[in-house]
């Protein structure tokens, strides 16, 4: 039995492809192959599996791959797949991964962990009554990639939400969330496991020359990124617990990154959950060039190759299903 990697065309850049469709980079195969080439180098024998828009036919590749578990799901649709065949994968489930961010945002504050106040508007013309403090932020409820952020996105006056709500819900097509802008640093938390999950180094992203973090900024690795952050260590214990505490309420399996900023006076606010974190690592020779994921820059802060980077999260998840029979490749023996 193998572990199958999924990999489908445009898997990071759906969203970003209805607003700007000719400035989108493709690179789902090379990061479904870095994956496959990983966990080969945990001592896994693996297959690429293309995700089909007919399901029949990806179920037909995983009986003939004689596919035990699945690695880097990463959509709802192929999620609730996966659960509606009983085939094991690595990752959150569908009860997590089919939320939005106002749901996460809900749990967050019901267990008292600090989130930025917001609202949900569904149309430019039905916007609530905003009673929060300007500058506002205004993103794609159910996004990722950073779909559809730029600097318009941050919000001075009233005058201006309409025009970006209408952006997010009409081009877009989901709900706009609108949150107060917490001045600060932006960082990121990653962390693998399930049973005893172990918190990754902090990862600062900086922008050149930008308010915040825009597509054109993180997905063409435009970002300025210190791992580890450099902070006191009381302030880096307080944020490694929230982040600790809100991969536990919310149930993340295997791995996560808890996205968050740390305000002028050292609050670590919740700012979202993403499920399908980036795992990359530096392309090896030979390979095509692939977005650098944060949580690989983390894993690589630590000393990690990326056979025992993913190897762990892929061990997580053979535990967590008491997993028995995958194939390991065969060692060499002198």
């Amino acid at each position: 039995m193998k572990i199958g990697v999924f990999w489908r065309k445009f898997r990071n850049v759906e969203f970003q492809k209805k607003l700007t469709p000719d400035n989108v980079y493709d690179d789902a195969y090379g990061e479904a192959y870095q994956h496959y080439a990983a966990i080969k180098e945990a001592g896994y024998n693996s297959v690429l599996i293309e995700w089909k828009k007919d399901p029949r036919e990806t179920y037909k590749a995983l009986v003939k791959e004689k596919v035990a578990l699945i690695f880097n799901a990463s959509s709802t649709k192929e999620i609730a797949f996966l659960e509606a065949f009983n085939i094991p994968y690595v990752g959150s489930g569908l009860d997590l991964v089919a939320t939005n961010k106002r749901v996460r945002k809900n749990i967050i504050s019901y267990y008292k962990l600090p989130t930025a106040k917001f609202v949900v508007a569904n149309s430019p013309d039905s916007i609530p009554k905003i009673d929060m403090k300007y500058p506002l932020f205004v993103k794609p409820i159910s996004g990722r990639g950073s779909a559809g952020i730029d600097e318009e996105n941050v919000i001075y006056s009233y005058e201006q939400l309409p025009k970006v709500v209408e952006k997010i819900t009409d081009i877009i097509g989901q709900p706009a969330l609108i949150e107060e802008f917490i001045k600060g640093r932006e960082l990121t938390v990653g962390i693998i496991g399930y049973d005893n999950p172990e918190v990754l180094p902090l990862l600062e992203i900086q922008y050149n020359s930008s308010l915040t973090n825009t597509y054109e900024h993180k997905m063409f690795d435009n970002e300025i990124i210190k791992c580890p952050m450099e902070l006191p260590i009381d302030v880096e214990d307080k944020i490694k617990e929230v982040a600790l505490k809100a991969y536990k309420v919310l149930g993340v399996k295997d791995y996560g990154r808890i996205d968050m900023i740390l305000s002028e006076d050292n609050i670590p606010y919740f700012l979202e959950l993403n499920t399908y974190a980036g795992l990359t690592m530096s392309s090896q020779e030979g390979e095509g060039d692939v977005h650098h994921g944060y949580m690989g820059y983390m894993a690589e802060a630590l000393g990690y190759s990326r056979g025992e980077f993913i190897g762990k999260i892929v061990k997580s998840a053979i535990d967590r299903y008491n997993l028995q029979g995958i194939e390991m490749i065969p060692t060499n023996v002198s």
